[in-house]
């Protein structure tokens, strides 16, 4: 089971994802030819992609220790995979937008990795510091 964390931390993400939707929204009033029309859905993939990945990274860490780091890459590495057949699969849809697609596709992917990474180091410190999960020496 995942330990459970304060509110705000438990909707860091929501808030954050508000964040970048009223980016948008002021990005789409004053430039509106420099965000993809289905920015939404792209929006929405990522967040829940972002969910998954660290609910998974969190039990990860908990339950198996030792093998931490390998389900962490192999966690990415499924990440990186999905993103790209999302990609693909959107760029044969709508080859007139490729461009501008890839550019906020790219941009909203490194946004939620970002942020992703974020989550993970700072609930990993914790529970480091606490000894949860902490089965082998890091040097």
């Amino acid at each position: 089971m995942i330990p459970k964390t304060k509110p705000l931390k438990k909707y860091l993400l929501f808030i954050y994802t508000c964040l970048l939707a009223l980016t948008i929204f002021i990005v789409q009033y004053l430039e509106p030819n420099w965000i993809y029309r289905y920015v939404w859905i792209i929006m929405i993939f990522f967040l829940l992609l972002t969910l998954a990945s660290i609910w998974t990274t969190k039990y990860a860490a908990l339950k198996l220790g030792k093998q931490f780091i390998q389900v962490y890459f192999i966690v990415m590495t499924i990440r990186l995979l999905i993103s790209l057949a999302f990609a693909i699969i959107f760029i044969i849809k709508d080859r007139d937008n490729i461009l501008i697609f890839s550019i906020n596709f790219l941009v909203l992917y490194l946004l939620f990795l970002g942020f992703e990474i974020y989550s993970i180091l700072t609930n990993l410190r914790t529970h480091f510091k606490k000894g949860i999960g902490n089965d082998q020496k890091f040097h």
